[in-house]
């Protein structure tokens, strides 16, 4: 057990294990670093005023912290001129962000050396960026999320020159980051290979949840499922395509199929709201905190996004709750336990559809698929099965 003292860096958001895929990760990794005995400083951070720190949003790790810190993030918007355009060239994350200052650089020291700080966990991109940026004596590690440079642009398939332009920027501010930090985890096998690029010190660390054991039973007839807010890039565009290319098919073979929606429906197109609107077999749920009684074991569980980025925090929770996982190829290629034995795999949204159907009318092959689903979780996506690889990487940062 450490008796080390870790900085956790993190926007001032929910850190429970249902809200958000984001606030399940925060979550994961409080949780890992408590049970390896480290003393956590938790820093939340305040990147507008929309974004206004509340205390309760700790309330389901208060238990594992030491300290809750809040703090308003700085921002100065630059001057233009020759300076400005050297920053371009020199300079990105300086051009591209506005919150490397002496402001918030003073108040990170004072805080490290205020609470005997032995190292910064710092959560998500921004976060990251400004404390590698201050070239701190303090060794840092990135939990890194996804690649901001690869979402742009499929948030933005046909970007103009000026978007173009600070794509390319922000690539090389991550590719930059990834290289200054002590050390980066990642949720995703694959972008943990590519952090490795550039980077020797890399661990996939799959997001972690504590296990369930529900006695819930399956409904007569499976119906399909979808979580997750439409504020993140995944949900939003994966489910519209689903209902676009999939759900007429599925319909047209299994009448009486439902498809159950989970989450806040803020950010969804006015596209994707009327085809949920319009048909009454589609039930949208909305945000639900628990779960457990929403979650039941048999039925379909979707993940339509197509293509690899980022990791899917919900792969787990559907493990976990031994419903069948019906998924891209692409969209879990992050996890090299994902196999054809523990999940319905799909070659694209066409192949997903049509392998709903013949799973709907195969009986009991989903509930051995879920079971097998339910194993893989209790082997790899638990605190106790991540811990060991967690403590050998941290034992090599300084």
């Amino acid at each position: 057990m450490s008796s080390k003292t870790v900085l956790f860096i993190v926007n001032n958001s929910k850190i429970d294990l249902n809200s958000s895929g984001g606030a399940s990760v925060y979550f994961s990794h409080v949780d890992l670093l408590h049970s390896l005995g480290y003393k956590i400083i938790l820093l939340a951070t305040q990147w507008n005023d929309v974004s206004v720190f509340n205390t309760d949003d700790y309330n389901d790790v208060r238990e594992k912290l030491d300290t809750i810190i809040s703090y308003s993030v700085v921002k100065q918007q630059p001057n233009k001129g020759i300076k400005r355009l050297s920053d371009a060239i020199f300079n990105p994350t300086k051009f591209e962000y506005y919150f490397i200052n002496k402001e918030n650089n003073n108040f990170i020291e004072k805080t490290i050396l205020d609470y005997k700080i032995d190292f910064i966990w710092a959560e998500w991109r921004w976060n990251a960026i400004m404390v590698a940026a201050f070239n701190l004596k303090t060794p840092s590690i990135y939990s890194h999320h996804d690649w901001e440079y690869k979402l742009a642009k499929l948030r933005t398939p046909n970007q103009n020159l000026n978007k173009r332009f600070h794509t390319f920027q922000k690539k090389r501010v991550e590719i930059n980051l990834i290289k200054n930090v002590a050390g980066v985890v990642s949720g995703s096998y694959t972008e943990t290979n590519e952090v490795l690029e550039h980077q020797k010190k890399a661990l996939y660390l799959p997001t972690t949840y504590i296990n369930i054991e529900s006695e819930l039973k399956p409904n007569k007839s499976p119906r399909i499922v979808h979580l997750g807010g439409m504020g993140t890039t995944a949900n939003r565009i994966g489910l519209e395509r689903f209902l676009t290319v999939c759900w007429d098919t599925i319909k047209t073979a299994i009448p009486t199929i439902e498809l159950v929606i989970i989450g806040k429906l803020k950010g969804a197109s006015e596209k994707l709201l009327n085809l949920i609107n319009s048909d009454k077999d589609i039930i949208s749920l909305g945000f639900v905190k628990e779960l457990d009684n929403v979650l039941l074991p048999g039925d379909f569980h979707i993940i339509p996004w197509e293509f690899n980025t980022g990791t899917r925090t919900r792969v787990p929770v559907v493990f976990n709750h031994k419903q069948v996982l019906v998924s891209t190829k692409a969209a879990v290629e992050c996890y090299p336990e994902v196999t054809d034995k523990n999940a319905i795999l799909c070659d694209n949204l066409t192949d997903m559809g049509h392998k709903i159907i013949e799973l709907y009318n195969a009986n009991d092959k989903g509930m051995k698929i879920a079971l097998e689903g339910k194993q893989l979780f209790k082997n790899h996506f638990t605190t106790a099965s991540q811990k060991e690889n967690l403590s050998t990487f941290l034992q090599k940062i300084k």
